[in-house]
């Protein structure tokens, strides 16, 4: 039985963050619903986690050499142009907030957590959904 709790003003779990993607390898969905699910319960440090995850997961299946840490994954997508100039500064700040939830014992943070669920969001929109739908209008064509 499903069933949602009432705490601290909250409901858990909460509505999802983030929005269901088309396009994407079944591994990758699920570890991209496992994030939203992270965020939607408070498992903000847990849901940054999963999202370093994807990013490493993206670099790979774009060609990057396994078993590199993430700043070298981040810094491939940026090379090969995944990563453009007006997300920057954006993937600049996910690697400070990677790298403080992997290495430090910080307090979870909603609002940093968010953002980094929402570039890891768009960036799966970018690279795998806008290629599916621009794939189904070919079909149709």
């Amino acid at each position: 039985m499903k069933g949602s709790i009432w705490s601290e003003g909250r409901i858990i779990p909460g509505t999802k963050t983030g929005e269901k993607l088309e396009g994407l390898s079944d591994e990758i969905e699920a570890a991209y619903e496992e994030a939203r699910s992270c965020f939607s319960i408070n498992a903000f440090t847990a849901c940054e986690l999963v999202c370093r995850k994807i990013l490493m997961h993206i670099g790979v299946d774009k060609g990057a050499e396994e078993g590199k840490n993430f700043i070298s994954y981040l810094n491939y997508l940026e090379e090969k142009g995944y990563i453009t100039p007006i997300i920057k500064e954006w993937a600049d700040l996910i690697r400070e907030i990677g790298n403080q939830s992997t290495h430090e014992l910080i307090p979870p943070d909603e609002n940093r957590t968010k953002a980094t669920l929402m570039f890891t969001m768009e960036l799966l929109r970018i690279i795998y959904e806008m290629q599916h739908v621009a794939s189904k209008f070919k079909k149709n064509e």
